[in-house]
């Protein structure tokens, strides 16, 4: 049996997507479509490796979408995949995407920071609240709603109960939702480097990040001379499939991401202000200590 009909039977035995709607089954395929898509450095749209992690669960959950969609005898509506995040073909700049891969695989980087030349070689930084995010004008690879965590899990996952200890039966569907206790700043980068990280940020350089320990303490000093900061932390942050979460608590909301951006690979480092702050949707930030441990890489 190969993996495909293997993932199939699988799906069959527990069908963990049926209270999904089409639309909401149709937006997972999308999402996992989205992670599973890859720049190559021939510069085409080509598939993630899905012989090891984490593209072998995407393509395991994929499997699943579309075992499901046959179950409902459906097809997912046309245009479903208008708007999506998919990386950007690169023909022509083969040699220099070789080149770029080359080089962080050498080099080594401990983050990279994707964005505009004309800000990086000045070491000129943004970091921004949270809860902006959410501007439609962003593109997709930078829109989301920084300031909650949405599962959606089948109701059979979660145990519900009545103020009296009762069980409650006949759920369809779930919708848990988790908010941030306040408003924070976030400043992203990237824990590895992806020729397709250009594309998805509308990049024309990155900037390889050679001391994160440095890196983390003149941001959170730069950011500290504009707004008082109560705490800060930094690290990965945890993919979470929100219709199939790991058991346990979840993680906190700031260091929580949807799968749908799991290509993105993040590092992020979160500045929690003062509440009595004013808070500036953005911070502009200067650090020019950043040029003893920083590498500028143009595409």
């Amino acid at each position: 049996m190969n993996l495909n009909s293997f993932w199939r039977k699988e799906y069959v035995n527990e069908p963990y997507l049926m209270h999904l709607s089409l639309d909401e089954l149709s937006y997972r395929a999308r999402y996992l479509i989205e992670s599973l898509t890859t720049l190559e450095l021939n510069g085409k749209i080509g598939l993630r490796n899905i012989s090891q992690e984490p593209g072998r669960d995407l393509m395991r959950k994929f499997t699943h979408v579309l075992q499901d969609l046959d179950m409902r005898k459906q097809n997912f509506p046309a245009m479903f995949m208008q708007g999506a995040s998919i990386p950007k073909a690169m023909l022509g700049h083969e040699k220099r995407l070789m080149a770029l891969n080359s080089l962080a695989i050498n080099k080594k980087p401990h983050l990279v920071k994707f964005g505009k030349k004309e800000y990086l070689e000045q070491y000129s930084f943004k970091v921004s609240l949270a809860s902006s995010f959410s501007d439609p004008s962003l593109n997709a690879a930078q829109m989301d709603d920084e300031m909650k965590a949405i599962y959606t899990p089948h109701p059979s996952e979660v145990k519900m109960t009545t103020m009296d200890g009762e069980d409650i039966q006949g759920v369809e569907s779930i919708i848990l939702t988790y908010e941030a206790a306040q408003d924070y700043y976030i400043f992203c980068s990237s824990a590895g480097f992806d020729v397709r990280l250009f594309g998805d940020f509308e990049a024309d350089a990155c900037l390889f990040i050679y001391d994160s320990h440095r890196f983390a303490e003149d941001l959170h000093e730069a950011v500290s001379t504009k707004v008082r900061v109560e705490d800060y932390g930094y690290k990965n942050v945890t993919y979470v499939d929100p219709v199939r979460p790991k058991k346990g608590n979840p993680p906190p909301v700031e260091f929580h991401k949807h799968i749908e951006y799991l290509y993105q690979n993040e590092y992020r480092h979160v500045f929690i202000p003062h509440m009595s702050e004013n808070m500036p949707r953005d911070l502009f930030l200067s650090i020019p200590e950043a040029s003893g441990y920083t590498e500028l890489v143009c595409l």
